[in-house]
């Protein structure tokens, strides 16, 4: 008769040493944090998303990259519908998101003119 333990599946290896390696990097990042001076330098939202797709380039294995493309697009595809029907119930964050949009890409597109 099998015991309970020998049923039970054990933990996947990879899993526990990726799940160290995750560990490893949020104790760096809590290390970084604590030595950052009282007024730490603004992260951009590009910055960030730079460091986070630096994170997962290095940090997944080839076969799970279109993995992380594929939720990547199914986030920002959910985004866009969200304020898509937020716009067709005539919401005001329209004319808001649409003026941003154009600043933003009047700073990029003619940096010296603002």
């Amino acid at each position: 008769m099998a015991t309970r333990k020998s049923s039970e599946s054990k933990p996947d290896p990879n899993l526990t040493v990726a799940a160290e390696k995750a560990s490893m990097v949020i104790r760096g990042l809590q290390a970084r944090l604590q030595q950052r001076p009282a007024e730490p330098e603004q992260e951009t939202a590009d910055d960030l998303e730079r460091q986070l797709a630096q994170y997962f380039q290095h940090s997944m294995p080839a076969p799970r990259q279109p993995l992380l493309n594929d939720l990547r697009g199914r986030v920002i595809d959910g985004v866009a519908d969200r304020i898509l029907r937020q716009w067709e119930q005539h919401s005001s964050i329209e004319s808001a998101v649409v003026e941003r949009l154009i600043d933003r890409l009047v700073e990029r597109l003619c940096p010296g003119v603002s």
